[in-house]
């Protein structure tokens, strides 16, 4: 009791305790708040003064710590043909830690030991800003000796980007960390000539374009055999026939999280390129694979999954997705500018086109991409049953040439290539 009493009573004197964004010092009953920020920040300069820039260590992070996939995913895989590095993975807790390949150490993505790894790491690899790790204190955490590969996370999009889109910069929470973590980045890796202009007007202090290719694009260059194991990593995820045809529904979110437009008629859809033999007899059974972006994959029922609806929105790797299947149907995500360099069949859903452009804007109008577009399900049926693959390829070509495209199916090697020369460079001067 005398213990206890003693205990409480200095309690009320002094006591340290963490809350949700700062440190709150009690001493007296006078209350302090120390944000993490400022706390974060000396640990940044304590880290880099500790142990300093760490040669060959190189942080990878995919789109604020989401699971292991896009183009960071890619040039990993070709660094790990090599046991040299550190190669460290910046990840939220919940993603499943099984999807990982060895060799690569696993640090959640908003811990304080992420902000050790970027402060003592030579090179950084992202598809996304680090303004949650900015906003963690960490202004002073990249040094002029480390080097930032932004690969970004889109293609030949359609819809406007980042100081495009005048409801981003309206925030200035988002303005100003955006803003600092683009300015931050060292080389830009880009996959076209109309990339590479967006990257030049929709970031702050652009530098160094390199116009490679998107390293996760180079699946699409893979030789039959190693598409064929992907597709049976696919099917046997979802437990599917090797057989089967895939339909790949992947749309994008809206920005007032709207959630009225995903209703497309499947039955239909299927009946109809089955039909019109799109595929050239291939009467196999069919199977919808619906994957909904990140911002919507917290909501339930938008689309109703059956024997062969199934949601796909926790499968790691959207690009073996798309290797996999064998039509896509989508709104304005840029994953169809992926799947485009399969040569495949891609139609357009859109009922809130004119809606959806009026509030984040297109680049250039959806009618200039090789895709039909529909507003609404028998427009989509029509599209379908008067398509024709003969002139779809001959518009695929002219998109990609009047593009300025760089894919080539060699990104991830010529990113890794520049990497080991980073690491070089490190390792002569010490």
């Amino acid at each position: 009791m005398k213990g206890n009493m003693h205990l409480s009573i200095f309690q009320k004197l002094f006591s340290i305790r963490n809350c949700v964004d700062y440190k709150l010092i009690v001493l007296f009953n006078i209350k302090i708040k120390i944000p993490f920020r400022y706390l974060n920040h000396f640990y940044i300069r304590n880290a880099k003064k500790r142990y300093g820039i760490i040669p060959n260590k190189i942080v990878f992070s995919n789109y604020m710590g989401n699971n292991y996939g896009c183009n960071p995913k890619y040039i990993c895989e070709e660094l790990l043909k090599t046991n040299n590095f550190d190669l460290v993975w910046l990840v939220k807790d919940e993603i499943s830690k099984e999807d990982f390949p060895k060799g690569v150490r696993i640090v959640p993505y908003q811990s304080k030991a992420a902000l050790k790894e970027l402060a003592t790491a030579k090179i950084w690899v992202d598809n996304y800003h680090k303004s949650f790790h900015l906003s963690r204190g960490g202004f002073g955490i990249k040094s002029k000796e480390q080097v930032f590969i932004q690969t970004w996370h889109g293609s030949f999009g359609i819809k406007k980007i980042e100081k495009d889109v005048p409801s981003l910069t309206e925030d200035a929470i988002w303005l100003k960390y955006s803003q600092k973590s683009s300015e931050m980045v060292d080389i830009w890796v880009s996959n076209s000539d109309f990339e590479t202009n967006v990257y030049k007007n929709a970031f702050w202090g652009v530098k160094n374009i390199y116009k490679w290719g998107h390293p996760r694009n180079d699946v699409f260059f893979f030789s039959d055999e190693k598409i064929l194991k992907i597709k049976e990593k696919v099917c046997n995820f979802f437990n599917i026939d090797i057989n089967t045809n895939i339909l790949l529904y992947v749309p994008s979110f809206r920005e007032d999280e709207t959630l009225n437009f995903y209703n497309i008629d499947f039955d239909k859809c299927i009946e109809c390129i089955k039909s019109n033999n799109i595929l050239n007899g291939n009467n196999k059974k069919w199977v919808v694979l619906s994957r909904l972006h990140a911002r919507n994959s917290k909501s339930d029922n938008i689309i109703s999954e059956s024997k062969y609806i199934l949601n796909a929105t926790k499968y790691p790797d959207i690009q073996e997705l798309l290797v996999s299947a064998d039509i896509a149907i989508s709104d304005y995500s840029s994953c169809i500018f992926d799947f485009i360099l399969s040569g495949k069949p891609v139609f357009i859903y859109a009922p809130d086109i004119e809606k959806y452009n009026n509030e984040r804007g297109f680049y250039y109008p959806l009618s200039e991409t090789p895709f039909s577009i529909a507003t609404d399900n028998s427009e989509l049926v029509n599209n379908i049953n008067h398509f024709d693959m003969v002139q779809y390829k001959q518009d695929v070509e002219k998109f990609l040439r009047d593009k300025g495209n760089a894919e080539a199916g060699n990104a991830s090697k010529k990113v890794a290539e520049f990497i080991i020369t980073e690491l070089k460079k490190e390792n002569k001067n010490d």
